[in-house]
């Protein structure tokens, strides 16, 4: 996924998953090209903004998705290219599964017991 997302010239996110059951995550998959520097588009959602911030570009209907991406394709940002390599480089595994075992260690007062 990396060399095809770094080739794009725009990459689409349009996250339309809606209901309690099934709200929109992280946005791993916008990751790649945000990291590559590719323009990115996506659904305007509220946990989307906090991942992307000012990096990517918002479309808020289906017209806007439709439309967003030809507008990146026209307007060189290189603000907006430089800012999508800050989100993407800030999260690796090694961190996350260091705070989750923190965590887990949190909640079960540090026991190190086997299970299973």
């Amino acid at each position: 996924m990396p060399s095809l997302a770094a080739a794009a010239d725009v990459f689409a996110f349009p996250s339309l998953k809606e209901g309690f059951f099934l709200k929109e995550g992280f946005g791993l998959a916008a990751m790649e090209p945000l990291a590559a520097g590719v323009p990115l588009v996506v659904r305007d959602l509220p946990v989307l903004r906090e991942v992307f911030g000012p990096a990517a570009r918002f479309a808020d209907t289906p017209e806007a998705l439709a439309t967003t991406p030809a507008h990146a394709l026209t307007s060189d940002d290189p603000v907006r290219a430089a800012l999508g390599r800050e989100p993407a480089a800030r999260p690796t595994w090694t961190e996350a599964a260091a705070r989750h075992l923190a965590f887990y260690r949190s909640v079960t007062g540090g026991s190190h017991r086997r299970v299973g």
